[in-house]
């Protein structure tokens, strides 16, 4: 019953990241020279700029509403897992009062060290919190190290410190996104691995795209 319902969370977080990529492409077509009237190009640029946030707000919507579908199955599927418990539990307890030859054990009354029907232990919710930030933080390591080395790839452009820090860290995030999306099926949904891998896998292809990059810069202008 869970098949499926973590993608719906998938959609709502790239969802508005998508439709703001959309948004800064359709914003960096309109920056060109233009001759004509002044007024006529406002009107231009204007009507060019309100076409080019549609995709932010179409991207939040579908946000919105994944997010929404999500945490709504979600909680079903949290109510339908205690009431299979519960019933277990009363079938279990209904057995035991049973008069037959054989002799029943004691009635259940605890069973948080033993999680029924999926649900994780204190010890694995431990492990994976733990997984988790080692993930995170080698991931920001990577992330960092992506920007330092996409720094001299915008600076052979002849773009200002801020205007290349700015195109650096815009690169790599979207190299970021880009990779995880692509590493999302394989990781998730055929290895059934954990999640913290996915994010530090992405940031590891996107710093090998990156320090790629930087290596083809060399190679050019050498």
């Amino acid at each position: 019953m869970k098949q499926g319902v973590n993608g719906l969370a998938t959609v709502a977080s790239l969802a508005p990241w998508v439709g703001l990529f959309g948004t800064v492409m359709g914003i960096a077509g309109l920056f060109r020279g233009v001759n004509g009237d002044k007024t006529a190009f406002m009107a231009w640029l204007m009507g060019g700029l309100s076409l080019a946030l549609w995709p932010t707000a179409l991207g939040i919507l579908v946000g919105l509403t994944s997010l929404w579908c999500y945490r709504h199955l979600n909680g079903n599927l949290k109510v339908f897992d205690r009431e299979m418990e519960n019933a277990s539990l009363q079938l279990v307890n209904q057995l035991t009062r049973y008069q037959g030859p054989w002799t029943p054990a004691a009635t259940i009354q605890d069973v948080a060290e033993s999680p029924m029907f999926g649900e994780s232990s204190q010890a694995e919710l431990e492990r994976d919190r733990k997984f988790w930030n080692g993930s995170m933080i080698l991931t920001s390591a990577a992330l960092l190290l992506s920007c330092c080395a996409h720094v001299p790839y915008f600076l052979a452009f002849g773009l200002s410190p801020g205007s290349v820090a700015l195109a650096a860290c815009t690169s790599v995030l979207f190299t970021f996104g880009a990779s995880c999306f692509l590493t999302y099926p394989i990781w998730v949904k055929l290895l059934h691995r954990r999640r913290g891998g996915l994010v530090l896998l992405g940031s590891l292809l996107c710093l090998c795209w990156c320090v790629g990059a930087f290596f083809l810069l060399l190679v050019r202008f050498r």
